[in-house]
């Protein structure tokens, strides 16, 4: 039988597969094949059964491979509607409860925030509908040390802010160079700390949002029903789950949490 360049390519795929628990059948073989010779190239090996060897050896090659394969063109609000509804109906909702506890502090997980534009945009959001007295926490997690490092800098092309209006551009940035700056970081009370989801506890709890946009494509069944557990736990009662438009709540989670906008994929923890 005769081992073809096709048959180590497959063979390494459903080796890196294999061992990061991400499910990369959903990825296009001409996608795969570009970031993975992008590693492959960087590091001066031109065959992939080479480079399955090193996979085996070498956990932060892996890593890198893994960040290669899943990362994404980031921009502030990419989907408008869930931010817009997340400003108009639930910020308000989560007031009304908040005001029966006595309580003016509201607290937020953005999961796997890759370069930051998620938590940003909550704290944003925030900032323009809740009062001036209020105190916002937001807690923005991501397994990648290079994205939390990107995303604590708060330092974004115009391209990665084409969806903001031109107003709140304006109040919340300022220009760096030929790039844009958030101003007054602080203020906005983000706190960026590294965390898989695959593996470990939640970040804290008592959350009135959680969200976790376009995440589960990445991960297996048991991934998803973990993280979603851990982000049941993680919620205040009465709390909210954002996840992507293309995404939905495999059936054995779905009795935790009831749909709250059903286009926006939004629910609210039972």
């Amino acid at each position: 039988m005769v081992i073809t360049i096709e048959d180590d390519f497959q063979f390494l795929v459903r080796k890196i597969s294999k061992s990061s628990g991400i499910i990369l059948t959903g990825y296009r073989d001409t996608y795969l094949r570009r970031r993975i010779d992008l590693r492959m190239k960087a590091l001066g090996i031109d065959n992939y059964a080479m480079y399955s060897r090193l996979l085996e050896k070498d956990q932060n090659e892996l890593k890198e491979t893994i960040n290669a394969i899943t990362v994404n063109v980031t921009e502030f609000m990419r989907d408008k509607t869930p931010f817009m509804f997340f400003r108009e109906e639930l910020l308000p909702s989560i007031m009304e409860r908040k005001k029966k506890s006595q309580s003016n502090l509201v607290r937020f997980w953005s999961a796997a925030c890759s370069n930051g534009e998620e938590p940003y945009s909550i704290g944003i959001c925030s900032k323009e509908v809740l009062p001036e007295d209020w105190s916002v926490s937001i807690y923005a997690t991501d397994i990648d040390e290079n994205c939390l490092k990107r995303a604590s800098q708060g330092l974004y092309s115009k391209d990665q802010l084409k969806n903001l209006d031109p107003s709140i551009l304006q109040k919340y940035f300022e220009p760096s160079g030929s790039d844009f700056k958030v101003r007054d970081i602080k203020k906005l009370l983000i706190r960026f700390k590294k965390h898989d989801l695959t593996s470990e506890p939640p970040i804290s709890k008592h959350f009135d949002a959680v969200f976790c946009r376009n995440v589960m494509i990445y991960f297996n069944e048991k991934q998803k029903v973990k993280m979603l557990n851990d982000f049941y736990n993680s919620l205040s009662d009465g709390g909210y789950l954002i996840i992507g438009r293309s995404e939905t709540l495999p059936a054995e989670i779905r009795e935790l949490f009831t749909p709250v906008s059903v286009r926006e994929k939004i629910f609210k923890k039972v």
